[in-house]
């Protein structure tokens, strides 16, 4: 495989490796992986290093990306705050300027999967986008499963309460009594945003794979969960959802994370498959 770093954007400021195979197959896609938080360019635990490399040993190319004032990407100039879609967008413009690839798959993980939401809601050169550990929406049961988990768990590890007391969080804890999973550091769309995306996302027959981690079992309860929240996903043939409840936000763990890697090397190499065949898709 081939490893080179790129300067892109405006007045290049922004910084990304491209992977490579040998021989790069300009009629499949490429990937995108931008930042995890503020974590650059290698990712958790080097998940987006071991990640391109699978790719690139599958015959795929990628970009793994900087976004602006993150690892060795600068601020651009004349931009007052960082956005991400700008930055994405170029990266897009980077792979299309080097004709090593058709069409452009995103891999977003927690932030990274926010930006890449908003990528493809503007630029159709994105026909697929993997989401891992996203947007996560709330509905009936999960509120259910949410609210038996509290009590199931805090009947098992604290001592029983005197009467009177209420066993639920009251307004002002502390941020340590706070489940990690409800914590949010990243607005997500709203649910009727996110419904109308999804409709556009449809009808451009963008593949969309959703992961869920263990880290997120407190708000992400059962498997069905996003397409109870919107129905029009139900029967939408270019959708995957996956849960992994042995895994941590940063598949901190080998095993774990090779799994990951494995599932989504195999994934792309689906969208890619079905692209070719169908070229009306693309």
């Amino acid at each position: 495989m081939n490893e080179r770093a790129i300067s892109f954007g405006e007045s290049g400021a922004l910084f990304g490796i491209i992977g490579s195979p040998e021989i790069p197959d300009p009629q499949r896609p490429a990937v995108l992986i931008p930042n995890t938080g503020v974590i650059h360019r290698v990712g958790p635990s080097r998940m987006h290093v071991e990640l391109a490399r699978a790719l690139a040993s599958a015959g795929l190319v990628s970009l793994r990306l900087d976004n602006a004032g993150l690892g060795d990407s600068e601020i651009v100039p004349g931009r007052s705050d960082a956005d991400s879609t700008l930055d994405l967008c170029a990266a897009m413009d980077a792979l299309d300027a080097r004709n090593m690839s058709t069409g452009i798959i995103i891999i977003g993980s927690h932030s990274g999967a926010y930006d890449a939401h908003e990528a493809a809601r503007v630029d159709p050169r994105l026909i697929g986008a993997v989401f891992l550990d996203g947007y996560i929406p709330s509905t009936p049961r999960a509120w259910l499963n949410r609210t038996m988990a509290r009590l199931t768990e805090r009947s098992r590890h604290l001592p029983p309460e005197p009467l009177g007391i209420s066993l639920t969080p009251k307004s002002g804890s502390a941020l340590h009594d706070v489940l990690p999973s409800e914590i949010h550091y990243y607005d997500a769309p709203s649910h009727s945003r996110m419904e109308a995306d999804l409709v556009e996302f449809i009808r451009r027959q963008l593949s969309l794979l959703y992961v869920y981690t263990g880290d997120v079992e407190h708000q992400y309860t059962y498997a069905a969960q996003l397409i109870d929240a919107f129905p029009i996903l139900r029967g939408y043939r270019h959708l995957t959802i996956r849960q992994i409840p042995e895994a941590d936000h940063h598949f901190i763990r080998r095993a774990t994370r090779e799994a990951l890697i494995d599932m989504l090397v195999d994934w792309v190499l689906g969208v890619a498959a079905q692209r070719q065949a169908n070229p009306e898709t693309r």
